[in-house]
Parts: structure tokens; C-alpha cells; sequence
């Protein structure tokens, strides 16, 4: 929770590779004739990749929320015992 810049940094290198990876199965699988294995495998992949790119703003704004009410919980936690 101290250093945020890394969950900053792996969101958006999650982002890229997702993105690229998408563009490079879709290269992969037009490449191919249909019905082959090769297109077969790709078209999956790419299909897979899609499935997870349309929950990827989802999981930002859980992973973000989960941020947040982290940093809450330990503000109110540090006064617990001056009491």
C-alpha cells in the first residue's frame, strides 16, 4: 500500500499486453485457412483475450476500490492505541 506507482505501473503494462497480444493473435488466425489447427488455436486465444478485455475496466475498478479502502482501514487503524 505504500508505493502505489507500481500497481500504477502493472495496470498499464497489463493494459499493453492484452492489447498487443489481441493484435497479434488476430495477425495469427487471418494468416491461417479456417478449419486448421493453427487458426483454430488463435481464434480461441483471441477470443479468450477479448473475453478478459471486456472485464479488464471491471477488475481496474475492484483493484482500485480495494486500493482505496486499504489506505481508509489504515488511517483509522493508526490511532487505535493512543487511547
Amino acid at each position: 500500500m505504500q508505493n502505489l506507482s507500481e500497481f500504477a505501473i502493472a495496470i498499464v503494462t497489463l493494459g499493453i499486453v492484452v492489447a498487443v497480444g489481441s493484435t497479434v493473435l488476430i495477425g495469427v488466425r487471418d494468416t491461417n485457412t479456417s478449419g486448421d489447427s493453427a487458426y483454430n488455436l488463435a481464434n480461441s486465444a483471441a477470443t479468450g483475450i477479448a473475453e478478459y478485455g471486456n472485464w479488464f475496466k471491471v477488475l481496474v475498478i475492484v483493484a482500485i476500490a480495494g486500493v482505496i479502502l486499504g489506505l481508509i482501514f489504515m488511517s483509522f487503524g493508526r490511532n487505535a492505541g493512543s487511547a
